[in-house]
């Protein structure tokens, strides 16, 4: 078990709080692998738990497109193909798909290089750590910076059905396509949301374990 280093902060009622300082228990008691991760200085320079948690909750947030479509008010349900949100497959749905294709790809690649780690442990070289870093930090901006810019595109446009069937009918018109034109692919708006409701519960319990072996 790990000793943590903590730093004291006396404060002005005179008592004295000890504050974890995690980046310095990192570089004396953390792995190898730890410590250059920490010391890239990137943004991404975060755990790999961390980051599949926090792929959970896109996930979770993608899941929300089909609990959206059931407050819709009716007018602006019937806009769907075949007059059913959840069953349709619209053009403002393909997004999410991305999304999940995505984060699915990023979390792939993130379990990948934890199990790296796992395997190798001490006996990785340097300069296969820098390799696996560099593969999660690619992994990582494109889950994350692609993801969420995504993801937002896809609440947006499902929100977008709250202002109004008059207000989609004169966008739809603007366009050569409408948001909720049938896209073709086949893929429901029910399948994508089960599928992301699935898949964030799974990273997320793929995150503690995997808190507990790094």
């Amino acid at each position: 078990m790990r000793k943590h280093l903590h730093s004291k902060v006396h404060t002005v009622t005179g008592q004295t709080d000890y504050i974890d300082d995690d980046i310095a228990d990192v570089i004396i008691n953390g792995s190898k692998y730890e410590r250059l991760r920490v010391r890239r200085h990137s943004i991404f320079d975060q755990s790999i738990p961390t980051k599949l948690a926090w792929q959970s909750v896109l996930l979770l947030a993608l899941a929300l497109v089909a609990p959206i479509t059931l407050v819709y008010p009716s007018d602006v349900a019937a806009l769907y193909p075949g007059g059913d949100p959840l069953t349709s497959s619209p053009t403002v749905l393909m997004p999410g798909a991305l999304v999940l294709i995505l984060e699915l790809g990023t979390a792939v690649a993130h379990v990948a290089v934890a199990g790296s780690i796992l395997r190798g442990g001490s006996a990785l070289s340097e300069r296969r750590m820098r390799n696996l870093l560099s593969v999660e930090e690619m992994a990582s901006f494109y889950g994350f910076v692609g993801g969420v810019l995504l993801l937002g595109i896809t609440l947006g446009f499902f929100l977008f059905g709250f202002s109004g069937v008059e207000t989609i009918q004169q966008y739809s018109t603007t366009g050569q396509k409408g948001p909720f034109d049938p896209s073709g692919t086949g893929l429901s708006v029910a399948t994508v949301s089960l599928f992301s409701f699935v898949a964030s519960g799974v990273l997320f319990v793929v995150s503690r374990y995997l808190d507990t072996r790094l």
